[in-house]
């Protein structure tokens, strides 16, 4: 969710309600997808400048007038049609043949009528189910046919103050770009709003009202209206209210599509792989024949009223899993666009960075007074900004966790960050500047059009990375110690703050008064408090260099661009060299092993060992004391034990990519204990899962490990109990027996290196890691799915909602080409479930179904069917699946289900074969599997394996709709 009105509030909701789902300020109508942050538009004049190429200045040539606007990106072409409506196109080449498509509406919920409370969020479902050139579902088809993903793909986003439409489409053909304008065109003035269609939507609604009910919206219902006291955004929640989803007359929805989608409240951005000058020329002639609105409503925006009294909310919910308080101060509006606005801007960005990790120190601590901290400021909405701060505690613990947070920013207040915090911070801010810099031309399509979105709705400025990069270096040196103290007493007020408690349900845990609370800022505010005391180290991370190993081996695959080193000690090393990125390089290494080579009785103290050592630091220095350390590097090493395997993630800039190899020594050679920082985790996470049982949805997921793993004492729920079975210094033990060996190891690097620059760095840290050359590999320790049909239910929870998951398993061959057909039935299966439960039964918002062949620990195939509907509907949709299931098997899969799929995933691979993290993975894949790296290559032959046939054949070998595990969650006072 971009939207930053709740950027700091949902922290705490999520803290307080477990698992559970909450319904986001911006509701989305074919998937879930984030909403563009709101904001009043700006009047930049239209240019048609080149594209950004500049280097940026040296800070000595950058002088500003601070009250100067910021100028406008020149690699962005911008203007206004006659009729009112703004446009905004970018040329980008990232990725390739690929164009982000944007219709924003400077209107949402907030626009709404007392009988359209929904409708807004309706309308924008409507777009998908028939417009002027689309009939009903003509236009999913469409784009379906043309390898674009419902959801991923095409998306819309309903919030308070806009309404956005998003599309990404392929460049390389002209017909299917000069298309998609049409149907922004389409959702601009053409959605046809047919009374049967609206009605048959209303379902998808509900559902999707459905799924965000709990506890967290029950907390939201508690909360928004002290939160928005006063103010139309405590009334106008984007998902609606239920009675006027159901039962407004269709008229209702085009009163508010006349009303508010029109040309002076909306702005086209285009950025990808195109010609700027073509694409301005489509927007044109696209939306200049729409009409402007005469005598149009206004548009007004939604003032948070001042209040002198602090307010108050205390809530406790039976579903609640954590305890939580956040209290926030509103604050005026912040002007964006000036110089003077992106100092400002800069100096809080210093101020909340460093308190932030203050915060992160103390939950260190043996005995932490809360689960996490935060605090700062941030955007709140359009008329508004805040200063928040709060925490997730314990039990019993709110005052405690509430006077640890208003001391650390009293300490800071009072005595100040000290000289080498900021020039951390300073360090850090710069260093991903310029990291975003050199990225500048492989920056994604997607994140400008979002900040271009921003600009017209929020008035951000767009001045490009290069400026922005100029002004960092003008303004960074400029700042002073003063300047950043200083926030504190200009943000914190006693007026206009709102305190937000929430907690579970128990008689034996009350939550503190109103009195109580405001008592801890007094307590604080008498309080002796010590000047913060920064502990650094400037020692090196590998204090003697260690005997470097040797290449005894190298192999060129030419046909993929991947070199082959064998080391001295036995460690495979995989190369490949890329230009996706250009401050990018991604590492990953395993061996086989695992958890599964130790006994079920110290299965929990291996399963925790990454995170107590990773909570511990390495080497000779402790956790915080690391993170100062590599201030302003772009660097991370972890290490992993998972089931079947140990090994290593990590990532770095090519500027810091020794570090990284460094910290791989240091997580090898010289793990690190800390035992405070056990205490301290093991405390935080018992507090985590002290009432997680109280959340539905973790019951359901419990029960449903339990039965599809038949209750394996390895596939145990975590609970006090199983955290009482850790065992530090036994983890310690088997972190050091899984890292013992080095020999059996294979390492994989892709991204932007020399191989020759890097050689003598593998050498120095990979070369010298330990070698035994012991035999060993991962055993199957027996976790199998019941071989018989298994149904079972749970009920529990509040709301009236239920959830389905349904499961086929059998044993398989695992073979490349079966592999895809068999994963490909998923995609298949996903569109017409969608089509059949969705959009013809109205009973769920959406399906997901997944569908493979695994390799480990034996060849099994698996698919599962998941979705959320009505407790009363659990039996038609369920029928409906098998309805289809046994329609595919006996009568098999239309062609264009088929030709969907195929496309789709055809375009996929487009974008993914120049992404790093592709290359990671799949290379991963085929040296774990053994397979020639080169077949990586030969995907065509994959994709045209995906055939009716071939698909009914593979579902004929494997499903069996005899044999299925169904699980179901009711409400707890709901009879099936």
């Amino acid at each position: 969710m971009n939207n930053k009105l709740f950027t700091l509030l949902l922290i705490f909701l999520l803290l307080g309600c477990g698992t559970s789902q909450v319904p986001e300020p911006a509701t989305n109508a074919p998937a879930p997808a984030a909403p563009t942050a709101p904001a009043e538009p700006a009047e930049p004049a239209e240019t048609t400048e080149p594209a950004e190429t500049t280097e940026p200045a040296k800070p000595a040539e950058a002088g500003y007038d601070l009250k100067a606007d910021i100028p406008f990106n020149p690699a962005v072409v911008h203007g206004e049609l006659d009729n009112g409506l703004r446009y905004f196109i970018r040329a980008n080449q990232k990725p390739e043949n690929r164009a982000e498509l944007r219709l924003f509406i400077n209107a949402g919920s907030l626009q709404e009528d007392d009988d359209q409370q929904g409708l807004a969020h309706l309308l924008e479902h409507m777009a998908f189910n028939g417009t002027r050139n689309f009939k009903k579902q003509e236009l999913i088809d469409y784009l379906e046919g043309i390898g674009m993903r419902f959801g991923a793909d095409v998306n819309a986003s309903t919030a308070f103050d806009e309404t956005t439409y998003i599309l990404t489409v392929p460049t390389d053909d002209a017909e299917i770009l000069a298309k998609a304008f049409l149907v922004l065109e389409d959702w601009a003035h053409g959605i046809t709003l047919d009374d049967e269609e609206i009605n048959k939507e209303r379902g998808v609604v509900v559902e999707e009202w459905r799924l965000g009910r709990g506890a967290m919206a029950r907390i939201r219902d508690e909360q928004f209206p002290i939160l928005f006291k006063g103010s139309r955004y405590a009334e106008r929640l984007p998902i609606g209210k239920l009675d006027v989803i159901e039962n407004a007359p269709p008229e209702a929805v085009r009163r508010f599509y006349r009303d508010w989608y029109r040309p002076d409240l909306m702005a086209v951005v285009a950025v990808g792989d195109f010609d700027a000058e073509k694409i301005e020329k489509l927007i044109k002639e696209h939306f200049g024949r729409i009409e402007p609105v005469e005598n149009a409503r206004p548009r007004k925006d939604a003032p948070v009223p001042d209040h002198e009294e602090t307010l108050w909310s205390s809530m406790t919910d039976p579903e609640m899993t954590s305890t939580s308080v956040s209290v926030y101060t509103k604050l005026p509006k912040s002007s964006e666009g000036t110089y003077g606005d992106y100092f400002r801007g800069l100096k809080e960005r210093l101020y909340n960075q460093m308190l932030s990790l203050r915060l992160d120190e103390r939950t260190r601590e043996a005995d932490p007074p809360f689960i996490f901290g935060f605090a700062g400021g941030s955007s709140f909405v359009r008329t508004r900004d805040v200063y928040s701060q709060g925490a997730g505690v314990q039990e019993g613990g709110v005052e405690k966790g509430l006077k640890a947070v208003l001391t650390e920013v009293e300490r800071a207040d009072r005595h100040g960050f000290t000289e080498t915090e900021l020039q951390r911070a300073k360090a850090s801010v710069l260093r991903n500047y310029e990291q975003a810099y050199r990225e500048r031309d492989k920056i994604r399509s997607g994140a400008l059009a979002g900040e271009l979105g921003r600009h017209f709705l929020n008035g951000e400025s767009v001045p490009g990375i290069a400026k922005e990069l100029e002004m960092v270096k003008h303004f960074l040196p400029q700042i002073e110690l003063a300047q950043v103290n200083a926030l504190a007493r200009e943000q914190i007020t006693d007026e206009n703050r709102v305190i937000l408690v929430a907690g579970p349900e128990k008689e034996e845990a009350p939550l503190p008064s109103r009195e109580a609370l405001l008592a801890v800022f007094d307590e604080v505010r008498q309080s002796e408090i010590e000047p913060y005391v920064d502990k650094v180290s400037d020692a090196p991370l590998v204090p003697e260099m260690p005997t470097p190993g040797r290449v005894v081996e190298t192999t060129e695959i030419p046909e993929i661009g991947v070199t082959e080193w064998q080391l001295s000690n036995g460690i495979q090393v995989v190369l490949k060299p890329t230009d996706f990125k250009n401050d990018e390089i991604l590492l990953t290494a395993w061996s086989p092993g695992g958890t599964s080579l130790v006994s079920d009785e110290d299965h929990v103290s291996a399963t925790f060992a990454t995170m107590l050592l990773g909570q511990s630091g390495v080497g000779e220095f402790g956790a915080v004391e690391l993170n100062k350390s590599l201030a302003g590097k772009v660097v991370r090493a972890a290490p992993f034990i998972s089931e079947l395997e140990e090994g290593m993630s990590a990532s770095a800039s090519p500027d810091d990519v020794e570090t990284m190899f460094q910290l791989i020594h240091l997580h090898f050679t010289a793990p690190r204990l800390d035992p405070v920082a056990v205490q301290s985790l093991m405390t935080r996470f018992g507090m985590m899962i002290q009432n997680r049982l109280s959340d539905p949805g973790t019951v359901f997921n419990d029960e449903l490990t339990r039965v599809m793993a038949q209750d394996h004492p390895r596939r145990q729920p975590i609970s006090p109990e199983m955290l009482a079975k850790v065992n530090s210094e036994r983890a310690l033990e088997i972190y050091r027996e899984r890292f013992a060996d080095a020999s059996d190891f294979i390492f994989i690097l892709v991204g932007n290196f020399d191989p020759a620059a890097i050689r003598p760095m593998v050498e120095t840290y990979l070369g010298s890691l330990p070698k035994i050359d012991r035999e060993e590999n991962w055993v199957d320790i027996g976790v199998r799915p019941p071989e018989e049909t298994t149904q079972f239910e749970v009920r529990k929870g509040l709301e009236d909602k239920s959830q389905v998951r349904l499961f086929f398993n059998k044993p398989a061959e695992w073979e490349r080409v079966e592999s895809h057909v068999v994963g490909s039935l998923a995609n298949v299966l996903t569109i017409r479930l969608r089509e059949v439960l969705r959009e013809d039964m109205g009973a769920t918002y959406g399906v997901g179904v997944n569908s493979g062949i695994s390799l480990r620990p034996r060849h099994d195939f698996n698919l599962s069917v998941a979705f959320g509907t009505s407790p009363d509907a659990v039996d038609s949709t369920v029928e409906a699946v098998f309805t289809e299931l046994r329609s595919f098997l006996e009568n098999g899969i239309d062609q264009s289900y088929v030709d969907k799929v195929r496309e789709t995933q055809r375009r996929d691979r487009e974008v993914s074969v120049k992404e790093n993290n592709f290359w990671l993975g799949v290379l991963r894949a085929y040296y774990a599997r053994g397979e020639d790296p080169r077949l990586i290559l030969d995907f065509d032959p994959l994709i045209e394996a995906v055939t009716p046939e071939s698909l009914q054949e593979a579902a004929k070998r494997y499903l069996d709709l005899d044999q299925y595990v169904l699980g179901v969650l009711y409400p707890e006072e709901e009879a099936p």
